[in-house]
């Protein structure tokens, strides 16, 4: 089925197409037992989706402003001011330092309740967009999975130009799986990208390339996501298979050097996004957690690296190599 169809039944299902194409999609799927076999596995995908718990917000008191106001107007005295007469009916309609002072009170007051409140709509729609920024790079990992004979995820080679975690963009773009490299951004992240200005290389181009010109291309090919580096069984690296894991990570925001335990610095320490093997996206605050069984930004014995086995998942950079390389 192609990725406009897949639209459309994904659309179809969470009830956001116009009425005239809801139609002609349940027409289709009156007539097409196949297209309804790919909606009830849509539905299946659908039905996993996590969403991440929403952060606590607490309102102010409600009478705050009111409040402050009635405090500086206790404070107020009166001020004798001898004019002559006709001074008097114009002098009554100026503003004192006291009126100034009131109504700065009451704007700095609203100001301090309204600021931060924007503030945390803005992370948390920024928070909301990369999570469906994922949920659809999931959709297509998904559909390339079915497609391998192993049922395996796109992961890094042990060696040459492809040996980069940032690879698996070029899989699924180049494969068709995406509409546009925009699923591959986040819009949290600390350093926006442009979004005409972003897209993976071909194989041809990152097969080609050489130097300071590869290392370009590996570093940023992976958008603003970290990748799953695969594991190591036998000592051979093997590529994960999909196997509907609700705690193996596959993809997420990118992990960051600079920050503590290799967090992303995308969402400005609100939370890290990982989509998981089942499909379901999750915003996770504290790694490790109880909640975070298997750390995603390091493998068991704590590098950054391929798993150490099937179960094993390490998440990294764009450029980040499946195997440790010792200078």
């Amino acid at each position: 089925m192609s990725s406009s169809s897949r639209d459309q039944l994904l659309g179809y299902l969470l009830g956001a197409l116009e009425p005239e194409e809801h139609e002609q999609i349940a027409d289709a799927l009156a007539r097409d037992p196949a297209l309804r076999e790919e909606m009830r596995r849509l539905e299946s995908c659908v039905g996993r989706l996590g969403l991440a718990d929403k952060t606590e917000y607490l309102e102010p008191p409600p009478d705050l402003v009111a409040r402050t106001c009635q405090l500086v107007a206790s404070q107020r005295r009166p001020v004798l001011v001898l004019r002559p007469t006709r001074e008097a009916a114009a002098a009554s309609r100026r503003y004192t330092w006291a009126d100034l002072t009131v109504a700065a009170c009451a704007l700095i007051t609203a100001g301090a309740m309204l600021f931060p409140a924007l503030a945390y709509s803005r992370g948390q729609a920024q928070i909301a967009g990369c999570q469906n920024n994922l949920r659809h790079v999931g959709f297509a990992l998904q559909d390339f999975t079915e497609r391998q004979p192993d049922n395996a995820f796109p992961t890094p080679e042990l060696t040459g130009n492809r040996s980069a975690a940032g690879v698996y963009t070029v899989h699924l773009n180049e494969g068709g799986f995406v509409r546009s490299p925009k699923v591959f951004l986040c819009p949290g992240a600390q350093n926006v990208r442009p979004t005409p200005g972003y897209h993976p290389p071909t194989f041809a181009e990152l097969d080609r390339a050489i130097g300071a010109a590869l290392a370009a291309l590996q570093r940023s090919m992976g958008g603003d996501f970290g990748a799953n580096l695969g594991y190591t069984e036998g000592g051979e690296l093997r590529r994960p298979c999909n196997l509907r894991r609700t705690s193996f990570a596959i993809v997420g925001d990118a992990p960051s050097d600079s920050q503590q335990g290799r967090r992303s610095s995308n969402h400005a320490g609100r939370g890290q996004n990982v989509l998981y093997e089942d499909g379901h996206v999750r915003l996770v605050i504290i790694i490790p957690s109880p909640e975070v069984l298997d750390d995603p930004l390091h493998n068991r014995d704590g590098y950054v690296a391929a798993g150490l086995d099937c179960n094993d998942s390490c998440l990294g950079r764009s450029h980040d190599r499946p195997m440790i390389v010792v200078p």
